[in-house]
């Protein structure tokens, strides 16, 4: 029976299901529906009432970011679950290390009452000594499982099946799944990549021919068909192809009527990430399928494609550029990009990787030389200490008054925002069980049940990420009420060196929005704006402004630096 304190609260009784392909040789005693039935009656015998079920399907045990499990464990974190039930303890998972963790730590650190019927688990009766033993056996079963299943994958690999889904261009036969055959509004597209390359067009050129032509993105084209496939499913623009994209289709010998295998790999039956395989450990099949691209015609490409490959740039322009993730540009808010020039590899520079140039929406280019970049922050880290050793007490003043008065206009506002949130999820969590209590006692339709439900989980969700978002922002403002002394450390520690160094500049600045060139020749100017770490952009006072600075970059470029107008 149902313990007197739980049953006197209103919380959620989670009703967990898992099917996975690793269950299939458990007959039906494990399906979804059998599952339900089991849980259902368990709950109403033994007096647990608002219940709801999290349900993972066709998702492996060694895996817990299932979308059901973490729907659960969001509610749990919310405070709206209080007891936890499975059929077994197979069902939560068969890594014994991450099922203990939920058991013995999660769980109870959370005051949620967890019961696994099969195994006889109930954390109100105790701690089970059995079901250490249980969660191993789970593991030593997903092992054995994963190993017949490899075994199988191997033998199908080595006998010419295809062992991935057919690339673009190509689609499964209704005939005979095993088999693939040329999809032809596709293939189409895949003879265009190719011909346009023998003509000498490069994969960007060919990528913005593509999104012209309105021609679907792979993903975007399958997604229309109602294939499915494994990827990134939200495609903000179907027509915006990448040239990465129209090099991946360059580069696939399957065009010419191959079957490649293992051309990837997995280190582990808990790891399920992918790995590439060298190319001696492949499995190749010659004329399987009807080809779309002659073997000629796909040689002569690869030849091209050698030929027309980015020279690797000298070694001291290929490092990572220290001022990388650190510059924005002011208008679209976009990162600007590090670019390097075949024919100007000794002037690398960067400019904004929403340009619309690049198919971006960006009017501007924002180009900034990175010489310059590094020559104008120098100085006006120059100036930031000037003020700090001309007088240290007045700076101290002015980082207070600047981060006081910010600081706390927005700590006022976050918490404000914050209660908000906190207030409304409570009301929706009790609407969730209102909601509930309606259905159960026939005042409210099941399907009125499952529209009010479905709205009520979407909010639940968007505020829990709001709620979640507004405590990190709290933590990050009041840790800038403390970062002024850190400031004046990292400005000290500055002073000490000769040059900027990456650590340093990470330590010292926040992010530099840089601004488009306006004027030309001897009237061209572009303003830069620095936000500095913990205190944010930081007008210093006129005493620093004194003197316009003149320097040349290390290629020869003058940089005029105007203090009061920040400018490059």
């Amino acid at each position: 029976m149902q313990s007197k304190k739980k049953s006197e609260q209103t919380g959620i009784t989670a009703l967990y299901c898992r099917l996975s392909r690793d269950d299939g040789g458990d007959g039906d005693s494990n399906s979804i529906v059998n599952q339900r039935k089991m849980l259902t009656k368990y709950a109403k015998e033994n007096g647990f009432s608002n219940t709801r079920f999290y349900v993972d399907d066709g998702i492996t045990s060694t895996r817990f970011d299932r979308p059901g499990f973490q729907a659960m464990l969001d509610d749990i974190e919310m405070g709206y679950v209080f007891t936890v039930i499975v059929k077994d303890l197979s069902r939560l998972g068969r890594d014994y290390v991450t099922v203990g963790q939920y058991t013995d730590i999660y769980f109870p650190d959370h005051n949620v009452r967890f019961i696994a019927i099969n195994d006889l688990v109930d954390s109100d009766e105790g701690e089970n000594e059995i079901a250490p033993f249980k969660s191993v056996m789970n593991e030593m079963y997903a092992r054995d499982i994963s190993r017949k299943v490899r075994s199988a994958h191997r033998i199908r690999g080595t006998s010419g099946e295809p062992l991935s889904q057919p690339p673009y261009g190509y689609m499964k036969s209704p005939e005979n799944k095993k088999k693939w055959i040329i999809d032809p509004e596709a293939a189409e597209v895949v003879k265009d990549i190719f011909k346009m390359t023998l003509e000498g067009k490069g994969a960007e050129t060919i990528a913005r021919i593509l999104q012209e032509k309105k021609v679907l993105v792979p993903m975007a084209y399958w997604q229309s068909k109602g294939l499915p496939r494994g990827g990134k499913k939200t495609q903000p623009n179907p027509y915006k192809w990448c040239k990465t994209t129209v090099s991946k289709i360059l580069a696939q010998q399957e065009y010419c009527g191959d079957i490649i295998n293992f051309k990837t790999c997995s280190k582990s039956f808990k790891n399920k990430t992918r790995y590439a395989n060298p190319e001696d450990k492949w499995a190749i099949f010659k004329n399987v399928h009807e080809p779309i691209i002659d073997r000629e015609v796909f040689e002569q490409v690869q030849k091209l494609i050698g030929k027309t490959r980015r020279r690797n740039p000298k070694p001291e322009n290929w490092e990572r550029n220290m001022f990388c993730d650190l510059l924005y540009c002011a208008d679209c808010g976009r990162k600007l990009w590090f670019n390097i020039k075949h024919d100007k590899e000794d002037i690398p520079f960067f400019m904004c990787g929403n340009y619309h140039g690049n198919r971006g929406t960006c009017s501007s280019t924002h180009y900034l030389r990175a010489d310059a970049i590094e020559q104008v922050v120098m100085l006006e880290l120059r100036r930031l200490s000037k003020c700090l050793c001309d007088d240290e007490e007045s700076f101290a003043m002015l980082l207070a008054d600047k981060t006081n008065a910010d600081i706390l206009k927005e700590k006022k506002h976050i918490e404000s925002e914050l209660q908000k949130c906190i207030v409304r999820s409570e009301q929706v969590a009790e609407l969730c069980i209102k909601c509930y209590e309606d259905n159960v006692s026939g005042k409210l339709s099941d399907e009125m049940f499952m529209r009010f439900s479905g709205k009520y989980e979407t909010e639940r969700l968007e505020l829990k990420e709001k709620i979640s978002a507004y405590r990190k922002r709290l933590s990050e403002v009041d840790e800038m009420q403390l970062g002024k002394e850190k400031f004046i450390a990292a400005v000290r520690k500055f002073m000490q060196m000769d040059k900027l160094t990456a650590p340093l500049l990470r330590e010292l600045i926040d992010r530099i929005d840089v601004y488009e060139v306006t004027g030309t020749g001897k009237n061209r100017k572009q303003m830069i704006k620095i936000h500095y770490k913990f205190v944010g952009y930081l007008e210093l006072p006129s005493l620093a402004r004194q003197h316009n600075y003149r320097e040349e970059t290390r290629k020869g470029v003058a940089v005029e630096y105007v203090p009061n107008a920040q400018s490059a």
